[in-house]
């Protein structure tokens, strides 16, 4: 960073400046830090093109026009656009350990070093940019949420959010809630989020602060940073759309939005718990045109894929999928649904929530509310004389019992469990109270699965294997050869700059063999029974995992987060 008296001494033989002017620009931009432009049209200087011409050109920066702005915006995580706007920053690139931001104020080192410290061990290249073209590109890519904050939080409607007697005017916050700069802020959030594929936007109220968070290939990604005079508000516009009480603020609610955006119908199911510091808000966007239920796209391999087509053809028995929250076991099993959805079939599922609607198949929603659970919907679903049953997921043994005797009684049935892995669904039965013989007879197979981020073909980067990388492959695939070619995230304006676009599953894959009954019947453990599964071509997560990498689908380190492992294991 140049001393400020040269880079005065330039601005003074440029602009012709006087003592005074010289004095009063060193008082207000060297030491008090006002911005850039601001500090100029104190001292009647209002040219910023040539302002910034003579800081580029003693800086050594580029100076970019606005064309140069990238079309996508980089996607960043704990990064409020509200700070971004407000101090005229925009990063445009993030690759290979380098990331390239546009400033209008290169001098201001609070400001350089909040950016320093958030890309730490990064190469930091500053361009500059004039002001009102970075904050026009700032609304372009990441919507105009930031400026309708930052202007409704200068003007009375957001000074009438503060304190709490205002929280007890429900009419007036309704009314608020209704208001055009609500209305719109709202609308673009959630814009915005659907132009990212975002799958949730999380609405979170701290002591200081309400963040706005959207879940983008099952990572999360700053979207906004309101300010929190604005919560009430926003929240209330939340509710009143999801037809929710606004005045209960006390317990948990459900509901849901139907949307248009342009040509996209969206579903949005809403969900409201109450946190000390105000009401947090789920969406979960449910468009319909994003979803494919195709069983062959979700990420299979061939002969994983051939073996449930096979078993799905059964007149009767069960089949579990198991993962944790968000592993996509939904799906899977609607891809099932649809390839045995045919005129010959009566199909019909319990869920909670029913989140997408499926032409030709009879889908009921759990309400515990009256009492509708799964096990009471379960027994009258039975005399309904149907072919295929599939229940949301198993959570006790009324539940559980239902699920094996109708799987007994010439169903087939397809569920979920909240497992690790396929054998552990085994010990998770038992668990419950069924019978280790009931489960042999009933179980077909059992899969287990994860989402893993799919590498962007536009920008990945092969690379050959590290020794660790080939060290560790080898202890689930030992048959590899000496050396293999893989695939790392680079990041480009079609990816939002994060290097991977979409998901796929990975899976394994426990058919029910004559074997696996016996050893069930025995009431092996879930370790002994994957070890004698493991003779019988079932291979883990890991496996199919490793084998993406491999294939150029994904990396390393996306297989070791979604399976729960360290890179340092």
């Amino acid at each position: 960073m140049p001393e400020p008296m040269t880079l005065l001494a330039l601005f003074q033989k440029e602009f012709a400046l006087q003592d005074e002017q010289v004095k009063q620009l060193q008082s207000s931009y060297f030491m008090q830090g006002i911005s850039l432009m601001d500090a100029f049209e104190q001292i009647s200087i209002t040219d910023e093109n040539r302002v910034l011409h003579v800081l580029a050109d003693h800086l050594q920066l580029p100076l970019l026009e606005r064309e140069d702005y990238p079309e996508k915006p980089v996607l960043l995580e704990g990064v409020s656009m509200f700070f971004l706007r407000k101090h005229s920053i925009l990063p445009i690139q993030v690759e290979s350990g380098r990331v390239r931001v546009v400033v209008n104020n290169p001098l201001n080192l609070p400001v350089l070093n909040i950016l320093g410290n958030y890309f730490a061990g990064m190469e930091l290249n500053l361009c500059l940019g004039q002001r009102e073209e970075i904050r026009t590109a700032i609304d372009r890519l990441y919507g105009t949420a930031a400026r309708e904050a930052e202007a409704l939080s200068r003007t009375g409607e957001g000074g009438l959010l503060n304190g709490d007697a205002f929280e007890e005017d429900l009419e007036h916050l309704k009314g608020l809630a209704q208001e055009a700069p609500i209305v719109r802020l709202v609308n673009i959030l959630i814009s915005r989020a659907l132009d990212m594929r975002a799958s949730d936007i999380h609405f979170e109220p701290f002591e200081h602060s309400f963040q706005v968070r959207s879940r983008v290939d099952g990572v999360l990604f700053d979207l906004d940073q309101p300010p929190k005079t604005m919560q009430a508000a926003i929240i209330s516009r939340l509710k009143l759309m999801a037809n929710l009480n606004i005045a209960e603020r006390r317990l948990p609610q459900d509901g849901k939005i139907k949307l248009k955006f342009g040509n996209r119908d969206v579903d949005i199911r809403v969900s409201t718990v109450p946190t000390i510091y105000g009401e947090s808000i789920v969406l979960r966007l449910l468009a319909q045109e994003a979803v494919d239920y195709n069983l062959a796209s979700v990420g299979m391999d061939p002969q994983q894929l051939s073996v449930l087509e096979e078993l799905i053809e059964r007149p009767f028995g069960m089949i579990l999928v198991t993962g944790p929250t968000g592993s996509g076991k939904t799906t899977t099993l609607y891809g099932v649904l649809r390839k045995l959805n045919n005129i010959t079939r009566k199909i019909i599922t319990v869920e909670d929530p029913v989140e997408y609607q499926i032409n030709g198949i009879n889908q009921i929603q759990v309400k515990p509310q009256i009492d509708l659970t799964f096990a009471n919907a379960l027994r009258s679903l039975v005399r309904q004389d149907p072919d295929v049953l599939l229940i949301g997921e198993i959570r006790d043994k009324e539940t559980a019992d239902i699920a094996i005797e109708s799987a007994l009684t010439g169903h087939l049935v397809l569920s979920t469990l909240h497992t690790n892995d396929a054998p552990g669904a085994i010990t998770r039965m038992r668990d419950l109270g069924i019978e280790s013989f009931l489960m042999a007879d009933s179980l077909l197979a059992i899969l287990a699965q994860r989402l893993v981020r799919v590498l962007c073909p536009h920008c990945k980067e092969a690379y050959p294997a590290r020794e660790v990388d080939m060290v560790r492959m080898r202890q689930v695939i030992p048959d590899l050869p000496a050396s293999v070619t893989l695939y790392q995230n680079k990041g480009c304006e079609k990816c939002g700059y994060t290097g991977f676009r979409g998901r796929q599953g990975i899976f394994e894959v426990l058919r029910v063999s004559e074997t696996i009954r016996s050893a069930i019947v025995a009431e092996k453990s879930a370790g002994d029974i994957s070890q004698i599964a493991f003779k019988e071509s079932y291979r883990p997560l890991l496996h199919h995992g490793y084998r993406k990498v491999i294939e150029g689908i994904t990396t390393m380190s996306e297989v070791l987060r979604v399976t729960s492992l360290s890179l340092t294991e």
